[in-house]
């Protein structure tokens, strides 16, 4: 979100940070004329970009055009080459299909911090606490990319708390047959109260398995508990089971 697009830059060190709005007249500006409305009001001297980033009306300012217009209007152009890492270069394509696909510890790796959720924790259909498991239900933003439907083992972050956790992504088959609502359902490891409405983050650690139907709700209770004891050694050992 772009909240936590703010939060990133700011550990970063970034002063100030500028969200333009962006709507069709906007895109209808070519790249020299959006420039020279930042020039006007910002007078910057530097511009960095990406390798294949490409700006304006249909995507007219790359990195030769941007050059160019360095000159007219008195600004230097620092392009940022491609970070090749594992076998490949690092993009947010890359990184959304790896998320999509389970692969949260490689998605991990090529973010260079864990991937995580955030989102206020709500009233789900407490199925979780009447089988002894009591999960917290995370609201989250329907453009956020999620983890491909299984189960993760997670560390919950709220308040000024760090607990581990077992988390659920899915469509909950075994209650809800085919049903189509993706939802987060985190069970945190040695707490109990009551979280509603507090911002819960979970950072994704590894996928423990996928998504399956089980033949009735006390199949389900076992594997869940087994699935438990999978994250508590992932969490104490730091390295994948």
């Amino acid at each position: 979100t772009q909240e936590e697009l703010a939060g990133l830059l700011d550990d970063m060190g970034v002063d100030v940070l500028i969200t333009h709005p962006f709507d069709r007249s906007v895109a209808a500006l070519s790249a020299s004329q959006f420039l020279a409305r930042l020039k006007a009001r910002l007078g910057f001297r530097r511009l960095w970009i990406g390798y294949d980033f490409a700006m304006g009306k249909n995507r007219e300012g790359n990195v030769e055009v941007l050059g160019r217009l360095g000159g007219e209007m008195d600004y230097q152009l620092h392009v940022v080459q491609a970070v090749e890492l594992a076998g490949g270069v690092v993009s947010s394509s890359r990184i959304r299909a790896l998320i999509s696909e389970g692969g949260v510890a490689d998605a991990s790796e090529l973010l260079g911090r864990p991937y995580s959720l955030a989102g206020e924790v709500v009233k789900g259909e407490g199925r979780g606490r009447t089988i002894g498991i009591p999960t917290a239900n995370l609201s989250v933003p329907a453009d956020r990319a999620l983890p491909g439907n299984g189960v993760y083992v997670c560390r919950a972050h709220f308040e000024d708390r760090s607990l581990g956790a077992a988390t659920n992504v899915g469509v909950r088959p075994t209650f809800d047959g085919r049903g189509s609502q993706v939802t987060v359902e985190a069970h945190l490891l040695d707490f109990e109260g009551d979280i509603y409405g507090e911002i819960l983050t979970l950072e994704f650690i590894q996928r423990i398995r996928g998504e399956r139907q089980f033949p009735n709700p006390q199949a389900l209770v076992e594997q869940i508990r087994a699935d438990i004891v999978t994250a508590r050694e992932v969490l104490v050992s730091g390295t994948p089971v």
